[in-house]
């Protein structure tokens, strides 16, 4: 797993968010208020990916 996704994971679990490996190489993220999204294990595209990451994250209410 990329190191980057990792951390981003780390921050995640600490605000509450509920993740979990959901195959295909994908992780599910659940926000506190139910709201889930889909995020590649390994992204591609370098720091654009990340970045996008981020953005899909702040949307469902992630504080990065």
């Amino acid at each position: 797993m990329n190191k980057d996704v990792q951390q981003l994971l780390d921050r995640l679990r600490a605000q509450g968010f509920h993740v979990r490996f959901g195959g295909s190489g994908h992780y599910r993220v659940r926000s506190p208020a139910g709201r889930t999204i889909s995020l590649a294990a390994t992204p591609r595209g370098g720091r654009r990916a990340l970045a996008n990451m981020r953005a899909q994250l702040r949307r469902i209410g992630a504080h990065l």
